[in-house]
């Protein structure tokens, strides 16, 4: 049986469990990830983080979805990444993760009482109108509410954004019908934006291999850059959801977006592994 030392962390709702490389022997694979990750038989979260170890452009980040799916990258994730580096290299601000997205540079900025502010920055998403038969029926699905989309964000990972007035519908079940026509992606991460004005959207959150979630870093970035595209609103403005409110702001170029939010340490601890088939490499 495996012990394997953790850190719990979140940022707006939305949880992480982080494992260190350097401090376990384990290899992972998808049964490992999820038995981590399930909410009754093993610590709970949204995902799991492997670090480790550094290398020139930053410190290796890999990270499972709960289902023990692979995903290319999390900014809640990254967020929970830079409170728990914060709290073990006090004198820094600043860290450097090497995902399969790039160099991703994270700020984390104490807070009184504990946590961070972390912030971090990406290249603004390239948007596309999906037009399939299939995606017009879905988008019908949320009548008098539809506005826009869905539209296609490569945001390093892929997201459907559909803008709405409101959310009085099934967007649940909406969110889990869009992951049926893009099973070349593994499914997708859905966003319905409500655009509330110029310096503010209201989100709900269908995420690939999780399901509805409190918040998402990257499904923030894709609905800003869908709503950008869109001339829906301005460079400077607050994004929120279940979780929280994240602060965007769009580069004067147009070329990035920051987004800022709290992510703190929630527990630490050891886990007691028993998958008999964990030792199979995923």
């Amino acid at each position: 049986m495996a012990k394997i030392p953790f850190v719990k962390v979140e940022s707006l709702g939305n949880d992480f469990v982080i494992v260190e490389q350097t401090h376990t022997r384990a290899s992972w694979s998808s049964s490992r990830a999820a038995a981590i990750c399930d909410r009754r038989l093993g610590v709970g979260a949204d995902g799991l983080i492997l670090l480790g170890p550094a290398v020139k452009d930053g410190i290796k980040f890999r990270l499972f979805n709960a289902d023990g799916s692979d995903a290319e990258w999390s900014g809640n994730g990254i967020r929970g990444v830079g409170a728990y580096l914060a709290a073990m290299n006090p004198r820094q601000s600043e860290f450097h993760l090497q995902a399969l997205v790039g160099c991703i540079r994270i700020g984390a900025k104490r807070r009184k009482g504990g946590g961070v502010i972390a912030d971090f920055t990406r290249p603004m998403p390239q948007v596309e109108a999906v037009t399939s038969r299939q995606a017009r029926q879905i988008a019908a699905m949320i009548g008098r509410h539809h506005l826009a989309g869905p539209v296609h964000v490569d945001a390093g990972n892929p997201h459907w954004v559909f803008v709405v007035s409101g959310f009085g519908y099934e967007w649940e079940q909406i969110g889990a019908e869009c992951q049926s026509l893009n099973r070349g992606t593994r499914g997708i991460n859905v966003e319905f934006a409500r655009v509330l004005n110029r310096r503010g959207i209201e989100l709900r959150i269908y995420e690939r291999g999780v399901g509805p979630t409190p918040s998402s870093g990257s499904g923030a970035l894709a609905a800003v850059a869908a709503c950008h595209a869109m001339d829906f609103i301005d460079k400077s403005l607050k994004v929120s959801s279940a979780g929280g409110t994240q602060s965007a702001r769009i580069s004067a170029s147009g070329e990035s977006v920051t987004l800022k939010a709290p992510a703190r340490i929630v527990m630490a601890g050891v886990w007691s592994d028993g998958d008999v088939t964990a030792g199979k490499k995923h």
